[in-house]
């Protein structure tokens, strides 16, 4: 038995031999041998070709992954460094604008010693009427300290923590302040309002019914303030009202500082 498979395995070669060198010659026409044959060669050939193929194939997508992962990791890496960039190109921007707009208020108030704050957080109970700011003791802030935004005033200093201070702002029914008409030259007591708060709008009390106070009358701080220097812009006057009593009048004032809450304050130290 041993002889009879070496004898086949020796034929087997060697038929295998033949038409492989038959088969190099052009013209010769294959035997039935070598067409026998080729139904053996033929799949081993192609499950060969096949076998190559995808080992070919897992290693370039080995290959192209590797190169993919190098690639994605510089690209976060960039992105990583164009972000801090952006971020660093924001920050300087938003600090040019805070500086920009705070020597604006500076120049309209140049008589008065004052010191710039910014605004970094609001009551959330009382979002519209107060709103804190980040500058407090350790910076001269002390209550009772005017606060002016825009070309006008904006409120008050309620109280100073060591490093911010919150401001009640005219719309606050604790704000009050005593002011006259430029025009009329008549005084009163403009203070804030719950039910007018909504509307963005303030309350002018204690007008004698003898004065002439119409709507359109420019409204500044008065010489009876106790906190404010006198002829800061306060508002508006909107409308005007008799009271019951005959004798007195109130008004309805839209503040000159407008109701939204500002980037950066004046707060009068002196």
């Amino acid at each position: 038995m041993q002889k009879r498979k070496k004898t086949f395995l020796i034929g087997g070669m060697c038929l295998c031999v033949v038409a492989m060198v038959l088969s190099v010659f052009p013209g010769v026409r294959p035997t039935v041998v070598a067409q026998g044959l080729s139904w053996v060669v033929v799949p081993m050939q192609q499950g060969t070709s096949r076998s190559i193929s995808w080992f070919q194939g897992r290693f370039a997508a080995m290959t192209d992954n590797e190169r993919l992962l190098s690639e994605n990791a510089a690209l976060r890496e960039e992105n990583i460094r164009l972000a801090l960039e952006i971020e660093q190109l924001h920050l300087a921007g938003e600090e040019n604008y805070y500086l920009t707009h705070l020597l604006e208020m500076r120049q309209r108030f140049p008589e008065l010693l004052t010191l710039g704050a910014r605004v970094i957080a609001i009551n959330p109970n009382n979002w519209r009427s107060r709103f804190v700011i980040e500058a407090g003791a350790r910076d001269g802030i002390a209550a009772h300290m005017p606060v002016l935004a825009g070309d006008a005033v904006k409120g008050i200093i309620r109280y100073a923590g060591p490093r911010h201070a919150e401001v009640i702002t005219i719309l606050d029914s604790e704000f009050s302040i005593a002011v006259h008409s430029v025009r009329a030259e008549a005084g009163g007591i403009v203070r804030g309002d719950i039910q007018l708060a909504r509307e963005g709008l303030v309350r002018m009390d204690f007008i004698a019914g003898t004065d002439n106070i119409m709507p359109g009358d420019t409204l500044v701080t008065s010489v009876y303030s106790p906190h404010f220097p006198p002829g800061l812009p306060v508002g508006t006057v909107v409308s005007v009202h008799p009271n019951p009593d005959g004798l007195t009048q109130h008004a309805i004032v839209e503040p000159a500082a407008g109701t939204a809450r500002p980037q950066m304050v004046l707060v009068v130290t002196d």
